[in-house]
């Protein structure tokens, strides 16, 4: 790991920044979709809960 790091630190700009692209582009597209998800859930949760209690909504009477 030190090796790995003392590469990045010692590589020139133009190699440092496509580098840390690779790695930063698909790990906060994972992490954008586990939030997606995990903001669904919740939403989805309250939802029905708030159909729970209120009774579902009466559209169309």
């Amino acid at each position: 790991m030190e090796a790995i790091n003392q590469f990045v630190l010692t590589a020139p700009l133009w190699l440092q920044v496509p580098l840390v692209m690779v790695l930063a582009v698909p790990l906060a597209t994972v992490a954008a979709v586990a939030l997606v998800r995990v903001v669904d859930t919740v939403s989805l949760a309250g939802e029905r809960a708030w159909q729970a209690a209120t009774g579902p909504d009466r559209v169309g009477d």
